[in-house]
């Protein structure tokens, strides 16, 4: 994390609320003429000028515009000053009322005041080039405002926190000094290296290697919470797929019949089981298509079948198996699935045995989904398959951003290039070279080391006033 403030010329304006009516709206401006903007549109009660005023105060008053001589909204204005603010420049933010009009206003006048619209994140970027945070917490802003569920939220709030970045400091510590020990003894080549140096260094660097591996494995868990499960029902015509989506979101969003091929299209839907965001996929019954559209419906079906992270191969075991859930059986074959025997509430003709023995007992579900019986276990049974029993962590610890999992996989290939150096006797200066490299992949997470364009990209993300 970068220790000195810099403090760029220009000052930075923009709406910081989402856009539409609501109770209130926030306009935030940073930078050095943050204050002085505010002395020319803002009169407080009392009289002071906001540029008078304490850091970290709040105050009442009306938004001017002094070239009509007119009253624009009353409003709160909040100030806080350099270096304790969110960018560490001076902050002004004006709480008005949040209708569109008041709000475009009030950024009309301080943009006419020699303020410039803010890019995309730029207030955040500005917090990590004056070192208030680093691009591990950074990005985790943009999660926490798009998270999905409780659990991602939570995570990333941790990130925003710094408890990964604490762990990427601690593991860049522990290669450095492998570093400043290799290094010692390739500038004091007479003190050499015995066997047993080599062998701490061994140790040393595999412990890190351990710990990175373990932090890049919790990377498709994070991916999971972050960005969700695409789960795709599928069974033959009137199997009770559009029922049983009904039931895992509790709400009768698809239409529901014992007419063959009511549902002609996908059906797409978001739900959460037990914390983790799902995507939940109704598609068209596999029958003989009757028209183009059921044809164009019955592809569609196949290839979301073909993208699914999950599979729910439902079947009517109210009706013996035929040759269109023997088909689908194909259609899935090497695909992760779960299958579910539907209508249990029914007297059951399907050979369930013979299902279960071709997909296991734990992959085999019995549920009766217009009854709602069996459907808990059910979504136990799809949490379990997601997660696969691995644990929910290294450590508490939890990745979910691409850019950090190449970057963590980059410094354990690094690392296990640098191990199998060391233990085949080759020279020091190849096993730096290696640590050096697993040092710059840590800090492309952090931003310590980053690109110009690819920091501009992460930033063009954000919501404009973030």
């Amino acid at each position: 994390m970068r220790n000195d403030t810099i403090f760029l010329d220009d000052t930075i304006a923009a709406i910081a609320t989402a856009p539409g009516q609501g109770g209130i709206g926030i306009v935030r401006l940073s930078g050095r003429e943050a204050l002085g903007i505010a002395d020319r549109i803002f009169i407080r009660k009392g009289g002071a000028r906001p540029s008078a005023l304490k850091s970290h105060t709040v105050h009442y008053g009306d938004v001017v515009d002094i070239k009509k001589n007119e009253v624009v909204d009353e409003a709160l204005l909040t100030v806080m000053r350099a270096p304790k603010s969110y960018t560490r420049e001076d902050v002004v933010e004006i709480s008005c009322h949040g209708g569109t009009v008041s709000l475009q206003s009030i950024l009309s006048l301080v943009l006419g005041l020699g303020a410039r619209l803010a890019e995309p994140g730029e207030f955040t970027k500005r917090a990590f080039l004056n070192g208030r945070i680093d691009l591990a917490q950074a990005e985790a802003v943009l999660d926490i405002i798009q998270a999905k569920t409780d659990a991602f939220l939570k995570v990333s709030a941790n990130q925003l926190k710094g408890d990964l970045s604490e762990a990427l400091e601690a593991l860049r510590g522990r290669l450095t000094d492998i570093y400043i020990a290799i290094e010692a003894v390739l500038n004091f080549p007479e003190d050499g290296v015995d066997d047993r140096g080599r062998e701490k260094l061994i140790e040393d660097t595999a412990a890190v290697r351990e710990r990175v591996r373990a932090l890049a494995r919790t990377g498709d868990q994070g991916r999971i919470l972050k960005e969700g499960i695409k789960v795709v029902l599928c069974g033959r015509s009137n199997a009770g797929k559009s029922s049983l989506l009904n039931a895992l979101l509790r709400t009768p969003r698809a239409i529901v019949s014992d007419m063959a091929g009511t549902t002609r299209d996908t059906i797409e839907e978001t739900a959460r089981i037990r914390g983790i965001p799902f995507q939940l996929i109704d598609t068209a019954g596999i029958l003989e298509p009757r028209d183009l559209v059921e044809k164009e419906a019955i592809a569609r079906s196949h290839r979301f079948i073909a993208a699914a992270d999950l599979v729910l191969l439902v079947f009517d075991s109210s009706r013996e198996l035929g040759a269109p859930d023997e088909s689908l059986m194909e259609a899935v074959k090497g695909r992760n699935v779960l299958a579910v025997l539907n209508k249990s509430d029914l007297p059951r003709k399907i050979d369930g045995r013979y299902i279960k023995r071709v997909y296991g007992e734990d992959k085999a579900m019995d549920v009766s989904a217009t009854e709602r019986a069996g459907i808990d276990g059910l979504e136990s049974a799809i949490v379990a398959h997601v997660w696969k029993g691995r644990e929910t962590g290294a450590g508490g610890l939890m990745v979910s951003n691409i850019r950090h999992i190449r970057a963590l996989e980059d410094c354990q290939a690094a690392l296990e290039r640098g191990l199998l150096s060391l233990k085949e006797g080759i020279s020091l200066e190849f096993v730096s070279e290696e640590i050096k490299a697993a040092v710059n992949c840590l800090d492309r997470i952090t931003g310590r080391d980053i690109d110009a364009d690819l920091l501009d990209q992460i930033f063009s993300r954000f919501c404009i006033g973030k």
